[in-house]
């Protein structure tokens, strides 16, 4: 989320905050028209001047009440200036009320404290300070005007300057918090951004609930950079025959034929949780166990093998009705230790695994004729109760100074 769309939601808060302003004050002015009466008709409390005064200034303040109502709220009309006209109107008819009502040291003066509070619901800092200085102007009026009226008690210079003062400073603590609340809210997109860039990069080499599971652990931010030593399951896969094919095919239509393939492919790979260690060409390179356990591996990735063959039994049925080129793809599973990590530069690094488990993997593929899946005797062990396999016997790798059984898994 950038700084235009953060400062977008904050005026939208700002119009739904101004919008509840104008709730407030039409349901405060009507109940203080009805106290107003009350005081008058049942109490017999306010004199007839002060009361007609009054229920003036009432009615002036609640009809700028209903204009503003009605353009901001129902209309849905609002500029941001209007929230400094409301502040000062606001202020305005409140001084008018205290002068009206004689009431320079009553209760009505926390009314002023009580703007200021209000005017955060605007989520702007101007607004905030807007209202303080006029609620410090208009209390300060209402202190003036108190001196050479003989039917009031005049607050003293020092009372006034405590209200003033502390008005200046609920203003100053008002615009603090909404400050902090505004730098949380900048924070926590600048975080939600930091997340989902890691998590499109994550989703290079996992499916979406790995990405999750990798940054929503403790140490996720470093589970995929610090080298380890682990067991893994690999699977490697290759078309047989790419290379002759690709010399005749024009690139294009070689790309787009690739890309269709290893998207049903990545698609399989993502649903069984494995992780992506790379593209070589036309080989696909699978881990399982890395970067979290998964005590089931080896069964996942001949799991994943079997899917990943009959999707391309899949694929190949659609080409070939479409006239189109077919793609034979031998597989190789194998487990046992490796090394894991991101391997690169601090501009671009990718995750893969590397040792002698990584290479017979590599030459185990290479044995597997299109449509088969060969896994080592060490795959075969830890899973034969889950599928069948039948025996080709012990083969020569190179790199390897003994032969090693090989299983061909029957579908």
């Amino acid at each position: 989320m950038t700084n235009a769309k953060i400062n977008e939601l904050f005026a939208e808060e700002e119009k739904s905050g101004e919008q509840k302003v104008n709730i407030i004050r039409l349901a405060a002015i009507a109940v203080f028209f009805a106290d107003e009466l009350a005081n008058y008709h049942l109490l017999g409390a306010v004199e007839p001047g002060i009361h007609r005064r009054t229920l003036w200034t009432l009615a002036g303040w609640e009809l700028f009440a209903f204009a503003a109502w009605f353009r901001v709220n129902l209309r849905a009309d609002y500029a941001r200036w209007m929230k400094y006209v409301s502040t000062g109107v606001d202020v305005l008819f409140l001084t008018f009320i205290i002068i009206a009502l004689e009431a320079n040291s009553g209760p009505l003066i926390s009314l002023y404290y009580l703007l200021i509070a209000q005017s955060a619901l605007r989520y702007s800092r101007r607004a905030i300070f807007t209202v303080t200085g006029l609620s410090a102007a208009g209390y300060a009026a209402v202190w003036w005007f108190s001196f050479g009226n003989p039917d009031v008690r005049p607050v003293s210079t020092y009372a006034a300057g405590i209200h003033i003062l502390a008005m200046l400073v609920m203003g100053m603590i008002v615009g603090y918090v909404v400050r902090k609340l505004r730098g949380l809210v900048h924070k926590f997109a600048d975080s939600l951004v930091r997340r989902e860039l890691a998590e499109n990069a994550l989703l290079r080499y996992v499916s979406h609930q790995v990405a999750r599971q990798i940054l929503d652990s403790p140490d996720g931010g470093a589970i995929m950079q610090a080298g380890r030593r682990t067991h893994v399951a690999i699977l490697f896969s290759d078309i047989r025959g790419f290379t002759p094919m690709s010399e005749t095919m024009e690139p294009e239509k070689l790309l787009k034929l690739l890309n269709a393939y290893f998207r049903r492919m990545v698609d399989i790979v993502f649903r069984h949780n494995g992780t992506l260690d790379k593209f070589v060409g036309d080989a696909l390179i699978v881990v399982f166990n890395d970067p979290f356990d998964q005590p089931d591996a080896e069964k996942r990735a001949v799991t994943c093998a079997a899917e990943m063959q009959q999707e391309i039994a899949r694929f190949n049925a659609g080409q070939a009705a479409a006239g189109e080129k077919t793609l034979g793809v031998g597989i190789g599973v194998h487990c046992g230790t490796v090394i894991a990590g991101n391997v690169g530069s601090e501009s671009r690094m990718d995750y893969t695994v590397m040792g002698g488990t990584v290479n017979f993997t590599s030459r185990l593929q290479g044995k597997a004729p299109a449509g088969e899946v060969y896994v080592s005797s060490a795959v075969q062990e830890k899973t034969r109760a889950d599928f069948a396999y039948r025996s080709l016997g012990k083969m020569e790798f190179k790199g390897c100074a003994d032969p090693a059984e090989v299983h061909q898994l029957i579908n």
